[in-house]
């Protein structure tokens, strides 16, 4: 194939990666803080954050597809490949990383970030796989973790999706 016929393609390939994934965000959280006895479920935090993040998204008619991982995870990168194809198998254009935890300053972390996936490619400018890009969106509230008795993800969740899509206005 000839120099201006693989760009050709590769071009037509993306446009046509773009189109087929724009409808779906992979809303993907894990838990950072280690469950101790007696104290605050981080997994089950993270995970209600995350459900209503979803939920939110789907409710403007976006394609949210959940994903969460224990705060006890054994091979961070495994996770993170993991998490790649399966954006990749669902046709997900977007990454939405949802987090709850409590940051060294005992500070309370609730957290929004939103990236594009973009396709990675491989030799001969063929499609391999997606990659994540730069933070397009980022929210997050800093709270006293004597807060953390009253919390509410569900609804803190709800709030900062609604953020992201005020931003995000299609």
């Amino acid at each position: 194939m000839r120099r201006r016929e693989l760009i050709l393609a590769a071009v037509l390939g993306l446009a046509a990666l773009g189109a087929r994934a724009q409808s779906c965000s992979l809303v993907f959280g894990q838990g950072r803080n280690p469950p101790l006895k007696g104290g605050p479920d981080w997994d089950g935090l993270n995970q209600r954050f995350n459900a209503a993040v979803s939920r939110a998204l789907d409710a403007d008619g976006r394609r949210a597809v959940p994903m969460t991982a224990s705060s006890v995870q054994i091979n961070p990168e495994a996770a993170g490949l993991e998490l790649l194809q399966q954006a990749d198998r669902l046709g997900c254009a977007t990454l939405v990383e949802t987090a709850v935890f409590a940051d060294e300053l005992d500070t309370l972390v609730l957290r929004l970030r939103v990236y594009p996936l973009l396709p990675q490619l491989g030799d001969g400018a063929t499609l391999v796989g997606l990659r994540i890009g730069a933070p397009l969106f980022v929210t997050q509230r800093d709270l006293d973790l004597k807060a953390l008795a009253r919390l509410k993800p569900e609804l803190l969740g709800q709030q900062m999706a609604g953020e992201y899509l005020q931003h995000d206005r299609r």
